[in-house]
């Protein structure tokens, strides 16, 4: 299974999110994830919120307080180095957090400046200290 991240916006933003998404590229409805092509890339999206049943009830109250009513989108990717600019291109002006699945719960705009600050840096790789 390749990697995958959580896209966790209040629901004006998801609306958004998802447009942008579906415009990104060669966007196409599966039967488990959707399909979006985006050059080389491919990444899985599913719009479903089922990924919000793997949260403990605790978590989603934290979201919740930080976000008001929100939903979720589920990205799969292969690497972050291809996820990067798709980010770069679908966070920006929009109020979320994305859950890296390593254990971060980060804001779309520190995100998008810790991109811009590093650009090779990936979450999934241990920072040392």
């Amino acid at each position: 299974m390749r990697p995958t991240i959580v896209l966790l916006a209040g629901s004006d933003s998801r609306r958004e999110l998802e447009r942008r998404l579906r415009r990104a590229g060669s966007y196409t409805e599966g039967d488990v994830f959707d399909h979006l092509d985006v050059g080389e890339c491919r990444f899985g999206i599913d719009l479903s919120n089922r990924v919000l049943s793997d949260y403990a009830e605790p978590e989603l109250k934290e979201l919740v307080d930080r976000l008001g009513e929100f939903d979720s989108i589920l990205v799969e990717y292969s690497d972050v180095s291809c996820l990067r600019p798709l980010l770069k291109s679908v966070l920006a002006g929009l109020t979320g957090f994305i859950d890296t699945n390593f254990g971060e719960l980060i804001d779309y705009v520190d995100v998008l400046e810790r991109f811009d600050r590093e650009p090779s840096w990936d979450w999934s790789v241990p920072q040392p200290g």
